[in-house]
């Protein structure tokens, strides 16, 4: 449902017919003709069989005694009360021809109010960005032909990380991308929507997800490798991303390289970076747990480390950057907190 066609117009095009199908008394071909109309007008078919459904166990004795009583009073001018013995009887030809009459109209009306609902509610909940399904659909295509678990994680990751919504709504400047610990890339492949000439470096130790990346970055122009983050050598760069990388680090690590990064930055070079919220109660509580485990699993051999975000503020602008802040909730229940740093003009003239 949320990767077929879910804007205002075709969504409410969409409940409206599945309703209007689902009253109407087709049985038999209520799911065949939905999934038809769907193909015909290129609408979200899920939605479209869903809307179907109204047509259950619960609701049918409604449907059925709604339709014959506005169909009578259609054909007759006024309501009559209805038996459904009538169905049996010797006006069972009436009784069926009020039915179908009033099916019509009752799906038309029902089907009318569930559409205007359904406009007002996808346009309340459209995303901010409306580029953020052009971005995933390129990166989903980038990684296409790898297997199937690396396609999937790659699906996943995109559909329930925030980070990259909030990329699509961030200026990512222009220049050389470098992400340090990048995994399969994803978020490189991100920032080269639009721009597949952009140059693109990352690092991260998972020799298997480099050797992923690699093979789907073919026509991008990308240069990933295994490498430590501690001691690899930045390029001067336009964009330098740290997601979810510095709680492996110790306390002077993590200082040490930010003030790396900040000096590699070119003028108006952006950089960001997550870390978890350390102040949300239970949720930070949640999120640190979890990073345990991963680490457990992972056999790091150490805890997750996590500083104030006090002291990530106070080394960028000890480094003459302009931070921004974000505090967070992601689709799941963890908190974070995103870094914006900008480097000025004035910090190279001086």
């Amino acid at each position: 449902m949320l990767t077929e066609r879910l804007d205002p117009g075709r969504a409410a095009a969409a409940v409206f017919l599945g309703i209007f199908i689902g009253i109407v008394p087709i049985y038999g071909f209520q799911t065949l003709a939905a999934v038809g109309l769907a193909l015909l007008f290129k609408l979200n078919k899920p939605l479209i069989l869903a809307c179907t459904f109204i047509n259950n166990p619960l609701l049918q004795p409604v449907i059925v005694l709604s339709s014959v009583e506005i169909g009578s009073f259609l054909r007759h001018g006024s309501f009559h009360p209805f038996k459904f013995s009538d169905l049996s009887g010797a006006h069972m030809k009436e009784e069926i021809f009020s039915w179908v009459v009033g099916s019509l109209v009752l799906g038309v009306m029902v089907g009318g109010v569930g559409a205007a609902i359904t406009a007002v509610v996808v346009y309340l909940k459209k995303p901010a960005n409306p580029g953020l399904r052009d971005c995933i659909r390129f990166v989903n295509k980038t990684f296409a032909k790898s297997s199937s678990y690396d396609r999937d994680y790659v699906r996943w990751k995109l559909r329930l990380d925030r980070i990259f919504g909030m990329l699509a709504a961030e200026d990512l400047g222009s220049g050389t991308v470098v992400d340090l610990g990048c995994g399969y890339g994803m978020t490189l492949c991100f920032t080269a929507f639009g721009e597949s000439g952009r140059r693109l470096v990352g690092c991260d130790l998972n020799e298997r997800r480099i050797a992923v990346a690699r093979d789907a970055f073919t026509t991008l122009n990308a240069e990933v490798s295994v490498g430590d983050i501690r001691d690899f050598e930045l390029p001067t760069a336009g964009l330098i991303l740290i997601l979810d990388v510095l709680q492996y680090l110790s306390a002077e690590e993590q200082l040490a390289l930010l003030k790396r990064c900040c000096a590699a930055l070119d003028p108006q070079g952006i950089l960001i970076f997550r870390v978890h919220d350390p102040e949300r109660g239970l949720r930070s509580t949640l999120t640190m747990a979890l990073d345990r485990l991963l680490f457990r699993y992972e056999r790091v051999g150490i805890r997750p480390l996590m500083l104030s975000a006090l002291q990530y503020q106070t080394v960028l602008e000890g480094a003459g950057m302009q931070v921004k802040t974000r505090y967070f909730r992601n689709r799941l229940p963890l908190a974070h907190i995103l870094f914006s740093a900008t480097k000025p003009l004035a910090e190279v003239a001086s």
